[in-house]
């Protein structure tokens, strides 16, 4: 009997290590996860050049244009052009992360002209990425010009935005 108290309180200390704890011990895994980040270096655009349309007289409406690619100006209309002042294009700069993918945006209207006159902007081969750490692109326009607009200078203004897509 005793023999069998022994075997009996062996087999319940087998039964106690043999806990349902340990049992989905063998039913469990785990692992430590890993994240990263990557930090680029700050995207930065500045105009280098500010868009001029030159200097033209005005009689009948017309427009002016520069092209965004050649930076050569037209008129049309009554609008006459000025040899003394061509104009340019606005001319602008990107800075970043080497190499890296960017979306440039200019917008459609030059706004902000007094007297009536109104205006878009004309873009050609936006760059679609970083070459080192720069990217440079120019900004051409047109401008309708009413009849008569008195002489002087005309301000206006459009936006650019870039960002990593």
């Amino acid at each position: 009997m005793t023999r069998t108290r022994s075997a009996a309180a062996a087999l319940l200390a087998a039964a106690a290590m043999a806990s349902p704890a340990f049992a989905d011990d063998i039913n469990r895994a785990s692992a430590d996860g890993s994240a990263g980040v990557t930090i680029f270096l700050r995207i930065n655009l500045a105009q280098s050049q500010a868009l001029d349309f030159g200097a033209i007289t005005s009689g009948v409406a017309g427009a002016v244009a520069i092209d965004p690619a050649s930076g050569t100006r037209a008129v049309s209309g009554g609008v006459g052009a000025v040899a003394e002042s061509v104009g340019k294009t606005g001319a602008f700069t990107v800075n970043g992360q080497p190499n890296a993918a960017i979306n440039i945006v200019v917008g459609s209207a030059i706004t902000g002209f007094s007297g009536g006159i109104t205006g878009t902007t004309l873009v050609s081969n936006l760059p679609v990425a970083l070459t080192g750490t720069s990217a440079t692109f120019t900004v051409g326009g047109a401008l309708i010009v009413p009849a008569n607009t008195p002489p002087g200078p005309y301000v206006g203004a459009y936006t650019v935005a870039v960002n990593y897509p």
